[in-house]
């Protein structure tokens, strides 16, 4: 299904979308087990593995900007390979962690070279595909990393099962290796010629002031604030509230991914015929419910019955949020636009991550905590009503703004 969808793309589109799948692999085999991880193998509280995950997003923050602004002024390619070479070296680090310090200094390191890749992947899809091809083109991409997703955690499962937790990040760091020599060999240069000019601290600061462009920056800061919780305070509340095994977690993880493989291109093509700000705002509003309702679980099964519709709430939010970006960022400053956006929402994740792990800590009934995030996620959709008044129909929803012919690119991408 992914690699017929690829059919017709371009060169740096396809590598992009296989590189994902493999990357995502290595993310997929540690993400659902690395606050447990913390806190059961290396022996942390809850609050210092909060302190952890919210270091790693801090660090995180200043290198989606600076691998923007890297990507606009050597290129995409540069940008992607140091990445993914230095992130397959400090997930290996994991290894030989024992202690707070050393895991705080590590996931720092982890955090800012891993932070680089995504501005610089979505300024070359940007670069090689047009406007009326970018939604089902982060579809497809989105499928790439949950293909590994899916593989991941049951790989994961497995190693937990068979061996230690430890061993995870030793497979991870070679899968890691594999898509660095993937995109080493395949992967071309897409950079515009016409960009790469002096970046500026006062132009980082600019892009602030394109309101539509911060407002929805903004809000999506707030998803992943609660979306989050996915990551750090759920694996803990299913394992210690609800008695879900360390490993049976990772099933949830491979349920979701398989929901967003199946259903993402298909769900964008329906979304396109709505305007976009009121596709972000059902999609919020389906997985707030859906985080809301995880209070009321009692076993595994009913928490599946909450990740799925979280994970429909993913899919309709996720089918417009990074096509609206990349079309409202300027062509000579893709880089830099998407290294902001992806510093705001770095941001909304790192004060998910401290926020949800201190209130883990600190309430004496646990499952409240899912009603503060599901009231979160709800209160805050009203901004995408005030993001439809401010962009025409060219932004909001382009096919109902002309009639055009969509072809997903021209002859001018081909040599790509």
């Amino acid at each position: 299904m992914l690699f017929d969808n690829l059919k017709g793309y371009p060169r740096a589109f396809k590598v992009l979308v296989t590189s994902a799948l493999i990357e995502n692999m290595a993310f997929g085999l540690i993400l659902p087990f690395l606050t447990l991880y913390m806190m059961f193998t290396i022996g942390l509280s809850a609050s210092l593995a909060g302190v952890v995950l919210m270091g790693y997003t801090v660090s995180g923050i200043p290198a989606m900007i600076f691998g923007g602004m890297l990507a606009d002024k050597i290129g995409r390619r540069p940008v992607l390979l140091m990445s993914l070479g230095l992130m397959s070296i400090t997930i290996l680090m994991y290894f030989f962690v024992d202690s707070f310090w050393t895991l705080f200094v590590l996931a720092l390191a982890d955090s800012f070279v891993g932070s680089m890749y995504m501005p610089a992947a979505n300024a070359m899809i940007a670069d090689v595909i047009p406007p009326e091809g970018r939604p089902k083109a982060f579809s497809i991409l989105r499928i790439g990393w949950n293909v590994g997703i899916i593989f991941g955690p049951v790989l994961g499962a497995v190693i937990v099962a068979a061996m230690s937790m430890k061993f995870l990040f030793v497979f991870g760091a070679s899968i890691l290796a594999c898509a660095f020599f993937m995109n080493l060999v395949f992967i071309p240069e897409t950079k515009p010629k016409e960009t790469g000019e002096e970046i500026t601290f006062r132009k980082v600061l600019s892009v602030s002031r394109d309101r539509p462009f911060f407002l929805l920056t903004a809000l999506s800061g707030v998803f992943w604030l609660f979306f989050s919780q996915w990551m750090s305070v759920l694996p803990v509340y299913a394992n210690t509230k609800l008695g879900v095994e360390e490993y049976s977690f990772g099933i949830l993880f491979a349920v979701s991914a398989v929901m967003t493989v199946l259903f993402q291109v298909w769900v964008t093509s329906k979304m396109m015929n709505y305007t976009r700000s009121s596709v972000l705002l059902v999609g919020q509003i389906i997985a707030s419910v859906g985080f809301s309702l995880i209070f009321l679980s009692s076993d595994f099964y009913t928490l599946l019955a909450c990740i799925v519709i979280i994970t429909v709430g993913e899919i309709v939010y996720m089918s417009m949020i990074s096509t609206v970006i990349a079309d409202l960022a300027p062509e000579s400053r893709r880089g830099l636009y998407m290294g902001f956006a992806g510093f705001i929402q770095t941001l909304g994740s790192g004060a998910g991550f401290l926020f949800g792990m201190w209130l883990l800590e600190v309430l004496v009934q646990k499952e409240y905590i899912w009603l503060v995030f599901g009231a979160i996620g709800l209160s805050t959709c009203v901004g995408y009503l005030f993001f439809s008044r401010m962009v025409g129909l060219d932004i909001n929803h382009p096919t109902k703004h002309k009639e055009t012919t969509v072809i997903p690119y021209t002859k001018d991408f081909k040599e790509y």
